[in-house]
């Protein structure tokens, strides 16, 4: 597949449905808790749920907001908010009352499609809480696809609003959908993912990682680019399939690699972490896979050596939400190196350079920020043009905040977030090389640096580390790094953990980390 003649004969996320469902009208496309649809049938969803939106008014550039775990109403809502040229907003079951309120206050949708209730959790009732800080819109639940569709089409109908074919109101909108940053260094900002971005950054996953006739394992968060590029459109715009898996768990998630056939394998670390240590990981069970890649975080040399038993290709990549995800990929024969202490290459597909405080390239060795521009890049902040402003060079780079270094080899080495180098008595230290190394010890699991308050040095270094042996020492962990670090970069403490909290989306949450680490138990 040529990913320029790919994207160019596309102008919406959905279209991909329109095309396979004339070509491969038979084809597997969406399996769920053992049901199962075809291009066809789904696509017909699609249609029926476009035009149930239309009838209620809902017009090009409108958001329509989701409160859902990954499933295939998702992807109906998703992909019939592009047909019609709305915009779609995920919101996060994990979400409270006060965070539902605030996306609504900030993307202000004209409709909250919900799911009723999961695992005891009642979703709409959390939609109504919100609604005393918030005016609500209109609101639809459900709890099957049947359901979604019905509560759709039992919508009040808007004839002043509504338009004879949803089809005449795509061109209003560049934006398929926003996606609220996950809010590691902050308060989340709405980014505006364009049609041709998501479509532009699936193909060139198609290109890197897909066999013929891709097959994913859903389960990252709706409101989430993992979700909505990595695990659906990258296995669709192939004329792949997607299995959706509501909850997380290893065992599950094996499960269903191995009896739903999944053959492309794309997590974050820390749920690989657990995969590999789950009982029921077996190499010689998952060797039907075509390619493993880990995205949004470094992996450790325990999980990787885990995961190079089952024999297949695997990758690493980077990016983030206002780059439409990925942005680098390391090579189909990467050395276990490259896989631990870079992110790959930057893909040539895409525009990304890493640059100085000045704005200039740097040279190999150097660290600086790493910078995008391009069609992959989102389309600012909704709403709020002065954070878009801040996000971009006079120039029109991208400044995404992460720190970096080109390699001689040509990958490039994460060296951390802007906002997490850690100033030490006048010497910067990046907590990813001291993490880096941390990791090759045996008995460590996961570890985050930080940088905690140091009455005579600003900040001083600190790790905190889950172990998968309880007889490590701080002892032998310290002289690890003084044999192989700068002093000023040895951690002053190390404190253990049973396990990192997360964010939403799997990644760990390393401000909560930072914000425990004080009060943690040094591990002695």
């Amino acid at each position: 597949m040529n990913v320029e003649i790919k994207v160019a004969n596309l102008a919406r996320i959905d279209e991909d449905f329109e095309v396979y469902a004339k070509h491969s009208p038979e084809a597997p496309c969406i399996s769920f808790e053992g049901r199962h649809w075809n291009w066809s049938g789904f696509n017909s969803l699609v249609e029926q749920v476009a035009h149930a939106l239309s009838a209620c008014g809902v017009v090009a550039g409108d958001r329509i907001a989701l409160l859902s775990t990954p499933r295939p109403e998702y992807l109906m809502v998703l992909m019939a908010a592009s047909r019609i040229g709305a915009v779609y907003v995920g919101l996060n079951p994990r979400y409270k009352a006060d965070e539902i309120a605030e996306a609504v206050t900030r993307a202000t949708p004209s409709l909250i499609i919900t799911l009723r209730s999961f695992e005891g959790q009642d979703f709409l009732a959390h939609i109504r809480s919100a609604g005393d800080s918030v005016a609500l819109p209109l609101v639809a639940s459900f709890d099957s696809v049947e359901t979604c569709l019905a509560s759709l089409q039992a919508l009040p109908a808007n004839s002043a609003r509504a338009v004879d074919s949803p089809l005449t109101q795509t061109t209003a909108c560049t934006a398929a959908a926003i996606v609220f940053t996950s809010g590691t260094t902050g308060k989340p900002k709405a980014a505006m993912l364009t049609h041709r971005g998501l479509l532009l950054a699936a193909s060139v996953q198609h290109l890197r990682l897909n066999p013929p006739l891709p097959r994913y394992l859903c389960n990252l968060p709706v409101n989430h680019v993992g979700c909505l590029m990595n695990l659906s459109l990258a296995a669709l715009v192939g004329g792949g399939s997607i299995v959706f898996q509501q909850r997380f768990s290893a065992a599950t998630s094996l499960q269903l690699i191995r009896n739903e056939r999944v053959n492309c394998w794309l997590q974050v670390p820390a749920m690989f972490h657990e995969c590999v240590r789950d009982p029921a990981f077996d190499p010689k069970a998952l060797c039907h896979l075509h390619s493993i890649c880990i995205g949004g975080g470094a992996v450790s040399v325990q999980t990787l050596a885990k995961l190079r038993q089952i024999g297949v290709p695997l990758f690493v990549e980077y990016g983030q939400t206002e780059t439409t995800s990925s942005g680098t990929y390391s090579d189909a024969d990467a050395s276990d190196e490259v896989l631990t202490q870079s992110i790959g290459r930057f893909d040539t597909h895409f525009e990304f350079r890493i640059a100085n405080a000045g704005n200039m390239p740097c040279a190999i060795g150097e660290v600086g920020e790493i910078q995008a521009r391009g069609p992959l890049i989102f389309d600012g902040y909704f709403a709020d043009p002065d954070a878009t402003s801040e996000a971009f060079s006079a120039d029109g780079w991208l400044h995404t905040g992460d720190l970096a270094q080109l390699r001689p080899d040509g990958n490039v080495a994460l060296q951390g977030r802007s906002k997490e180098m850690i100033k030490s008595g006048g010497y910067n230290v990046y907590p990813r090389e001291v993490e880096q190394l941390l990791e090759t010890h045996p008995g460590i699991a996961q570890v985050v640096v930080v940088g905690l308050p140091d009455e005579r040095y600003g900040e001083t270094v600190h790790a905190v580390v889950s172990c998968s042996d309880a007889t490590v020492k701080a002892g032998e962990l310290k002289d690890l790094c003084q044999q192989k670090l700068a002093n000023y970069k040895v951690p002053k403490s190390f404190r253990v953990i049973p396990a990192f909290p997360l964010l939403a989306n799997g990644k760990i949450d390393r401000v909560g980390t930072r914000a425990m680490a004080s009060e943690l138990q040094a591990l002695g």
